[in-house]
């Protein structure tokens, strides 16, 4: 392996300690949307929806979500109903920027494309199953590598309550970087949600087992009125942001976002604190078809 090479990645590895692990493909641990931002959870809607009982309509959305050292994500996807499932089709494009070598100041810049289709279908009037096809395509100045991933969930819902089990990120590389042999973060584990009986809301809990550390956050959506709410998550990952005094930490960990509707148009903002690390916010406008 190159000197060039090793310092790209130590770079990239150093971006993504603070909460996304150690792989080499810690961008597909990046939320792709606002509500994935505060909830942890890519799957949020869906489960919202089954929650609800909402009807499946058309749907365009785009998002975009900055974190600290530069790092952005941009999202654009479609919703879409066949005979027998409902799909979501979605391109991601991750630019972690450009970086600077001090010594021979040779500047490179690392990119990551992914491409997504997910697929759910109702088993019964109470069981769903969902399946993800995920394409991601990095680079990293010269050096490229590709991954083929799925992700297999199973969804319970009974009354006020939904049940999600999944494995995320199971796959194989179809090319690495180098002859290192990488792996993807593959994790496992459930989501939980569920509408109190007195509170107009969602209370929404995830766990993810990771190879080397694991992640519990606890989120809710509030619904001020028929066309607006606010969500507030908290992540464990906070304790590895934390910065050593109360006053600092205090809010190291918390997200905020505002969802407004209008006619056919869907306006979400949010916000996360990193701590000392900095702050990511989103912003997605969603248009329904039909």
């Amino acid at each position: 392996m190159s000197t060039k090479f090793i310092v790209m990645h130590i770079l990239l590895l150093l971006l993504f300690s603070f909460s996304f692990g150690t792989s080499s493909y810690g961008g597909l641990l990046l939320p792709n949307s606002t509500t994935s931002l505060i909830s942890y959870n890519q799957d949020y809607i869906v489960g919202k929806n089954i929650l609800l009982d909402v009807k499946s309509i058309n749907k365009i959305s785009s998002h975009y979500i900055s974190f600290p050292n530069t790092i952005t994500v941009g999202v654009f996807d479609y919703q879409y109903k066949t005979k027998l499932y409902k799909i979501n089709s979605s391109i991601s494009i991750i630019n972690y920027g450009d970086f600077e070598d001090s010594e021979s100041y040779y500047t490179f810049s690392s990119n990551d494309y992914i491409l997504k289709n997910s697929f759910l279908k109702d088993l019964n009037k109470n069981i769903y199953a969902s399946f993800d096809l995920k394409y991601l395509y990095s680079e990293i100045d010269i050096y490229t590598s590709s991954t083929l991933l799925t992700k297999f969930s199973l969804f319970y819902h009974h009354q006020r309550f939904l049940w999600q089990l999944f494995v995320d990120n199971y796959g194989f590389i179809l090319n690495d970087y180098t002859t290192y042999n990488d792996k993807t973060p593959v994790s496992f584990g459930y989501n939980f949600i569920f509408t109190p009986k007195y509170i107009n809301s969602i209370i929404s809990i995830n766990y993810n087992i990771y190879e080397d550390y694991d992640v519990f956050n606890v989120s809710s959506e509030l619904f001020l009125m028929k066309n607006s709410s606010v969500m507030f998550g908290f992540s464990s990952l906070s304790k590895d942001l934390y910065y050593g005094e109360f006053y600092n930490d205090f809010l190291t960990g918390l997200s905020f976002s505002f969802n407004s509707k209008y006619k056919n148009y869907s306006i979400n903002l949010g916000f996360k604190n990193l701590g000392a690390v900095g702050t990511s916010t989103s912003f997605t406008i969603q248009k329904s078809l039909n």
